[in-house]
């Protein structure tokens, strides 16, 4: 299966001498982090003592880049598209050691490099994400799943800190929502998301098997952390009539109906957590509750990778795909949270993590018959990681 990449230095694709100078690039996306881009280029010193590439412009500090792939003969698919923000350089007198490894992080860095103080008076949540989207002119129009009403209206948001650090806190308030950057479908462009994690699995991202004649995966290692499973309860106070709102919620209530669980303990065994004060008058404690309960249900985690020759789609966080693991509870459809690809000169490799909250009900009747709908994610050799 042909499997190949192209990049691009600013918005001109690079000349075939600098693609032939690179030995590997690997490229690292996460939910909840900025993704990264480390691409390798082996250099030797020139006769009057200078570097290959050392005052090159192409690689110069915050120049763009954009690293995409294909497989088959499908279409290139953006992996990457930000800014240099690091260049080592490793120079050595023994022959064939010298590296230079640039380093990029996607347009996730233009949201953080600035802290300020901003107050957003009379603008609900989704007015705020669109000012901070619009003011980022990230050269797409953002993509802003729906938001319920703020109760309070007349409450008065204001940011301290970053325009990512506002986006995550409005973010953290909801169930399954999370503010992220993509890159865009023009070079040099990228696209604000603020989206809840996917229900139905990508159309475009074929199923994973552990076993059988359609395997493609190397492996599939599970963990399962039963002690992050929560009650979270929280109460408000109206300032109207001094009447006091309560709410509670467990890791499973806000599963679809018919689902199970990740997590099968007794609602007695569950940890206990309160909602931290003020919250119910931003968002509605139902929501709120239901949506830190929810979070604490993914006790599932798996780590995995894709065989090269045989997985033909490329995979990335903020999608759901889905594992068949023959005939087990774990036969479920996953949400992608981390993904590491490798590029080299004659391969192409792609691992991942996944986190559930949801297993079959029971063992399946074949590996490609699950039972129920699980939420995961995708991880690697890298990087952060907001579960």
């Amino acid at each position: 299966m042909n499997k190949e990449f192209r990049v691009y230095y600013g918005n001109t694709l690079a000349t075939q001498a600098q693609h032939d100078a690179i030995e590997e690039i690997v490229v690292e996306q996460e939910i909840g982090k900025a993704w990264e881009a480390r691409i390798k280029i082996p250099v030797c010193i020139r006769e009057d003592g200078s570097w290959d590439g050392e005052r090159d412009e192409a690689y110069a500090e915050h120049a763009r880049v954009r690293v995409e792939a294909r497989i088959g003969e499908g279409e290139f698919i953006a992996l990457i598209d930000g800014r240099f923000e690091v260049q080592n350089p490793v120079y050595s007198t023994s022959p064939g050691l010298s590296m230079v490894t640039l380093v990029a992080h996607d347009d996730t860095s233009l949201l953080h490099r600035q802290a300020e103080s901003a107050s957003f008076s009379g603008q609900s949540d989704r007015q705020i994400i669109n000012t901070i989207f619009d003011t980022a002119a990230l050269g797409e129009v953002p993509d802003i799943d729906e938001l319920p009403a703020r109760p309070d209206t007349t409450v008065v948001l204001n940011q301290h800190g970053t325009m990512m650090q506002m986006l995550r806190s409005i973010a953290a308030r909801y169930s399954s929502y999370h503010a992220y950057v993509l890159p865009g479908a023009s070079v040099g462009t990228s696209k604000g998301c603020f989206k809840k994690l996917p229900v139905v699995p990508h159309p475009g991202l074929p199923e994973m098997y552990l076993t059988g004649p359609r395997r493609n995966m190397t492996g599939f290692q599970i963990q399962r952390n039963s002690g992050r499973a929560t009650r979270v309860e929280g109460a408000n106070l109206n300032p109207g009539d001094m009447s006091v709102t309560t709410a509670s919620a467990g890791p499973s209530d806000s599963l679809p109906p018919g689902s199970t669980g990740a997590s099968t303990a007794e609602d007695s065994t569950l940890r206990r957590r309160r909602l931290p004060a003020g919250v119910g008058s931003l968002t509605d404690l139902d929501e709120a509750v239901n949506g830190m309960a929810e979070e604490t249900g993914y006790t599932l985690r798996a780590d995995g990778g894709v065989i090269p020759s045989i997985y033909p789609a490329i995979l990335s966080p903020y999608r759901m795909v889905p594992v068949r693991v023959s005939n087990s509870r774990y036969s479920t459809d996953y949400v992608i949270f981390k993904v590491v690809h490798t590029l080299g000169i004659s391969e192409y490799t792609q691992s991942f993590s996944v986190i559930g909250n949801v297993a079959s009900p029971e063992a399946a009747v074949s590996a490609s018959a699950p039972r129920a709908a699980a939420v995961l994610a995708a991880s690697f050799n890298v990087q952060m990681g907001i579960f």
